[in-house]
């Protein structure tokens, strides 16, 4: 039905450029000409059109292959005689039968909330800091004499 409707479109611009150019060049030749250009443009137009869509697809493809090999991790067996190179998703749940023990066991996956802070630098953080320094340096100066004995410690 597309096909059809598209032959019809064709052929109704083609008689239109036919007719209006009908005293330079010919009716008919004119009717051809302007056919055969038409097929040509969509052509080329669909041939751009498909390699834009491949593009994309590749593209895309790229990125999802990407994004799956981040989730990809080596799950041991407990028994320690197998390791499964698999795809680990949140909130899926995947059991695994063991080729070695027969065991059937799953990934338990636990999220842990972290709040995350930043210092806060101010001038009399910075005042307080070096005060601490100064005082550090002062208590740096300790020397052990020979009247150090055992058991005397601070």
């Amino acid at each position: 039905m597309t096909f059809l409707r598209s032959i019809i479109i064709t052929l109704i611009i083609s008689v239109g450029f036919a007719y209006g150019l009908r005293n330079v060049f010919g009716f008919w030749e004119t009717l051809i000409l302007a056919f055969i250009i038409q097929f040509i443009i969509a052509f080329v137009y669909s041939s751009f059109k498909i390699n834009k869509v491949q593009q994309l697809t590749g593209e895309f493809e790229q990125e999802i292959q990407q994004l799956l090999e981040l989730s990809e991790v080596n799950i041991a067996c407990p028994c320690g005689n197998y390791t499964y190179n698999t795809n680990i998703f949140l909130n899926l749940e995947e059991t695994y039968v063991c080729e070695k023990c027969s065991n059937e066991f799953r990934v338990e996956i636990t999220l842990t909330p972290t709040l995350l802070t930043q210092p806060i630098y101010t001038e009399s953080n910075a005042l307080v800091t070096g005060k601490i320094e100064q005082e550090l340096q002062a208590n740096d100066d300790v020397e052990i004499t020979s009247e150090y004995a055992e058991g005397t410690q601070l």
